[in-house]
């Protein structure tokens, strides 16, 4: 049995678009939970600030509220940043992912073609071996 490189390749590409798969179920699970992050903050963030503009709220609730808000920011900040990192890694994935099919679709199409090639090639032997046997009877039927 011959090894055919092109196989080889084929099976390597395939590989690689599985890893590319899991690459992007990955960075979509990490943009999922920086999302969820933003969100719980900011919802903390808007339910404090709810508490603190209740108009039975007294001065020192809203003090507290303002010395809790700057404590929070940063925190807000980096959960933001991270959603937005998280955001470009995924279209990083997505890019990867597609590349990675499309290598493999160009092997698969090399491969069809050079098996309709192949199946060419045959048509022709068995059709020149017909042809010959045909040349070879007529010549002995010949007085």
């Amino acid at each position: 049995m011959t090894h055919d490189p092109l196989q080889s390749l084929l099976r390597l590409r395939r590989l690689a678009a599985d890893q590319a798969r899991s690459g992007l179920a990955e960075s979509l699970r990490a943009e999922t939970e920086a999302e969820a992050a933003v969100t719980a903050i900011e919802t903390e963030i808007a339910e404090e600030a709810e508490v603190a503009a209740d108009l039975t709220s007294g001065d020192a609730d809203v003090e507290a509220f303002g010395a809790w808000l700057r404590s929070v920011r940063p925190k807000q900040h980096a959960a933001q940043a991270a959603e937005v990192a998280a955001e470009a890694e995924t279209a990083e994935a997505r890019a990867v992912l597609a590349m990675s099919r499309a290598a493999v679709r160009a092997v698969e199409e090399i491969l069809s073609r050079h098996a309709a090639d192949e199946r060419q090639r045959s048509e022709r032997r068995t059709q020149h071996e017909l042809d010959e046997v045909g040349r070879r009877l007529g010549k002995t039927r010949q007085p």
